[in-house]
């Protein structure tokens, strides 16, 4: 059978006191200021938001015991603080009680009456504070460097160049030169190429040091606004660095101690070096807000004309994997540091981590699919998050070798 309006009814109570009510009354519509001008028959109404939601109510206890029920209802009411009302046609709510009235009259014995006004109690939003990742990531960076340069000018004033050996720093400064070509394209036009890149070690210990420290006073980092800066653009060169900096965090062994020294010093510089690029790389990306779903999807055939706009989002999984190489390849790193330096690389670790911990949590993560049939990536983009432009980015991950061709076989696809 179905329920009635009378089923529907709650009892009414306030703070687990209950009571009857006769009727109740709360302000609905908006509330505004009527303007009415001298010789014009036409006011004008200016709305000024929603009224607040002000319960009144005439409610009474009756019975034996009504005033025992009455000092408890009375306690209630003057109670500090919000507390739940049960509003017998409107529901549950968080309210406070404000002016409220207690009246008896003799010829109604065991009755009292009260007049309840209670305002709503929504939660005050108080200032909370955010801590801004990304300018976090950019001050241990500039600490990074900072403390890079100081190392290696201290391991540089150690060496004799005269006990220094051209053919065993080539051995050893191969890697390092390779992660310099590959990463600081800018600098390689100084050295004609690795012996160049010794010879200049040898003659001016020093300049190395005064050419990061220069490369890094006009480095920008990324901008996501221009066309070809995007996560997944950003993920894969900041992957680079972190795979450059694990292959050069030890050098091969050269004969003579000043040898190895400034061999190990200078990868020690060049990996310091990589660490604060790719941080001031990380450093420019944001946390993402989800785009909204959209509420109707246009047919493939106008995607084709006006293709969607969609913000990009990261992919989780994509940046938790680079959190995760970049953590381990910082932490080899200041294993063969000195305190001082250990501390700052240790910092720089805890900064990137909690970025790009946070950049990952604002992501989406990919999920397995495997189609039904052998579909063109633009029908299944489209199907899949009815966007056909999405076609390139399943191409991509799962490295279709033809995009009309995708075989039902398991892919790794964005969950949203």
């Amino acid at each position: 059978m179905e329920k009635t309006w009378r089923d529907q009814l709650l009892p009414a109570s306030y703070r687990g006191i209950s009571f009857l009510i006769e009727q109740a009354a709360v302000p609905v519509g908006q509330k505004g200021q009527l303007h009415e001008f001298p010789q014009r028959d036409e006011p004008y109404f200016e709305a000024l938001g929603k009224q607040a939601q002000v319960h009144r109510m005439s409610a009474w206890v009756i019975g034996d015991d009504c005033f025992e029920r009455r000092d408890k209802l009375q306690e209630a009411l003057q109670t500090q603080g919000s507390g739940e009302l049960v509003h017998p046609w409107l529901g549950r709510m968080l309210v406070k009680a404000g002016e409220c009235e207690l009246t008896h009259d003799r010829r109604e014995g065991g009755v009292a009456r009260f007049e309840l006004t209670f305002y709503p109690d929504a939660p005050r939003k108080f200032p909370t504070a955010t801590a801004n990742t990304r300018q976090q990531v950019v001050k241990s960076s500039e600490g990074l460097l900072e403390s890079a340069l100081a190392r290696y000018k201290a391991a540089m004033e150690k060496i004799d160049k005269a006990r220094l050996s051209v053919i065993g720093l080539r051995n050893g400064l191969s890697g390092v030169y390779a992660a310099i070509q590959r990463q600081f394209a800018p600098l390689v036009g100084l050295f004609t190429n690795l012996s160049g890149f010794v010879q200049s070690l040898i003659n001016s210990p020093g300049a190395l040091g005064a050419l990061f420290s220069s490369y890094f006073s006009d480095f920008t980092g990324l901008d996501f606004s221009s066309p070809g800066s995007s996560y997944l653009a950003t993920v894969a060169t900041a992957s680079q660095h972190a795979s450059a900096v694990s292959s050069i965090n030890t050098v091969s062994p050269a004969n003579g101690a000043d040898t190895s020294a400034m061999a190990q010093a200078t990868a020690d510089l060049v990996q310091d070096a990589l660490l604060v690029q790719v941080g001031l790389i990380i450093s420019e990306m944001p946390v993402s807000v989800r785009p909204p779903v959209m509420e109707s999807v246009p047919a493939i055939d106008q995607q084709a004309i006006a293709p969607v706009v969609r913000p990009e989002v990261p992919v989780a999984d994509d940046v938790i994997e680079l959190r995760d190489s970049l953590s381990e390849a910082i932490w080899e790193a200041s294993l063969k540091a000195d305190p001082d330096h250990y501390r700052v690389l240790t910092t720089m670790r805890q900064v990137l981590v909690k970025h790009l911990t946070a950049v990952a949590a604002s992501g989406v993560r990919l999920v397995d699919m495997t189609p039904a049939e052998t579909l063109p990536a633009l029908v299944l983009a489209y199907r899949r998050f009815g966007d056909s432009t999405r076609a390139g980015e399943i191409v991509q991950r799962n490295r279709i070798s033809h995009p009309g061709f995708v075989p039902p076989v398991s892919l790794k696809i964005a969950q949203e």
